[in-house]
């Protein structure tokens, strides 16, 4: 579940020098994994980082509050997201996100929302990582930079806290999966993307 391509998301060529890419919304796995996850295949979305403290106590704490209840992986990603688009304070941040910190300011922006849920999502023995790209804005009409979860429960699923989206509809682009430093990169890079929709299936 790294770079351009996902299980909802699929290259189709080039045109007029561009990539073209095909995206849907995401969609619940046919066969939903139970937690925690104990496949060695899965450590690397399992494990803290610098600025994702699964590890911290305090991560360890809430994670295992708010998943209390869940039978298995979708169910308590599903908790996790919403608790985190509902007690984050939506605001512009610039500062290095880190999990711990934002648990403690309850505020942030996307940066800020997926760190604290990969964290809460890996302290509950769910395999997750931080998609970075672009996603649709209605406000500005055009594509924005982003940064988004994404789970393992069966199969790869993107969520987005910030927008309380517990499924990511199809405007999510995603182009890298990392942290801080992938997402600098790409961020000085969006500015200077040309990206305009090809087609659009409606339901």
């Amino acid at each position: 579940a790294s770079g351009v391509e996902s299980n909802r998301q699929k290259p189709k060529g080039q045109d007029q020098g561009g990539l073209v890419l095909e995206t849907r919304a995401a969609r619940v796995p046919s066969g939903i994994a139970g937690f925690p996850a104990m496949s060695q295949d899965m450590k690397a979305y399992l494990g803290a980082s610098a600025f994702i403290q699964s590890d911290h106590p305090e991560i360890v704490e809430l994670a295992k509050s708010i998943t209390a209840k869940r039978t298995n992986a979708m169910d308590a990603a599903t908790a996790i997201c919403d608790w985190v688009y509902k007690k984050l304070k939506k605001e512009a941040s610039p500062g290095v996100p880190s999990a711990v910190e934002v648990l403690h300011t309850r505020r942030g922006d996307c940066n800020e929302h997926t760190y604290l849920f990969v964290a809460l999502a890996r302290a509950a023995g769910i395999p997750a990582s931080a998609k970075i790209g672009v996603v649709y804005s209605d406000t500005y009409e055009a594509f924005c930079y982003h940064a988004w979860p994404a789970v393992y429960a069966g199969d790869w699923v993107e969520m987005d806290p910030t927008f309380g989206q517990t499924l990511v509809d199809a405007s999510h682009v995603a182009f890298i999966e990392g942290e801080f430093a992938e997402q600098m990169a790409l961020a000085q890079m969006v500015g200077r993307l040309n990206i305009a929709v090809l087609e659009q299936e409606r339901r």
